[in-house]
């Protein structure tokens, strides 16, 4: 008889358990109704996604050199035409100007993870030279360098622009 008891003990507690259970899932689904429509049966809700890093050791959209050396050819070639005029004072903003203009360039280009910067140097000829010298710490087979120079009888323009890659 006390083995009976306790059958039926367990088979009440059994039938109870699964009465909460269905109400359970009953509440879930009436809750999925009105959030997380889409989501499966017993789903947390949706967590924002954290990305973890990709250990990626080349760029998706590597650089180009030569698409480099044509934008920097048109925009110098554009500024400094036969119709520029040296003068001190507006020459230098000026090269503020087209170094701007040719950093927005580059970076219409999308090449993935480098970093540049643009140097341009305007001067007049009158009878001097000019000795200018760079030293860098970089990766010699990603990092480099591009280089553009006008020069006319009455002055001078250099552009160079470094490239860095940065992971």
């Amino acid at each position: 008889m006390a083995s009976a008891a306790r059958n039926w003990s367990g088979l009440v507690t059994l039938c109870l358990g699964q009465e909460r259970e269905k109400r359970q899932v009953s509440s879930q689904r009436a809750s999925l109704t009105k959030s997380n429509v889409g989501a499966p049966l017993g789903a947390p809700p949706k967590v924002s996604i954290r990305y973890l890093p990709t250990y990626r050791m080349d760029p998706k959209n590597p650089l180009n050199k030569e698409r480099l050396e044509i934008a920097v050819k048109t925009i110098m070639n554009r500024i400094y035409n036969d119709e520029y005029l040296f003068h001190p004072k507006q020459s230098h903003h000026m090269a503020a100007q087209v170094s701007e203009e040719i950093k927005n360039s580059i970076k219409l280009l999308n090449f993935d993870r480098y970093r540049f910067v643009v140097l341009v140097t305007v001067g007049e000829l009158l009878m001097q030279g000019l000795c200018s010298m760079v030293n860098f710490l970089w990766d010699a087979d990603k990092d480099g360098y591009v280089s553009y120079a006008i020069k006319t009888p009455k002055y001078f323009a250099v552009c160079t622009i470094f490239y860095v890659y940065y992971d």
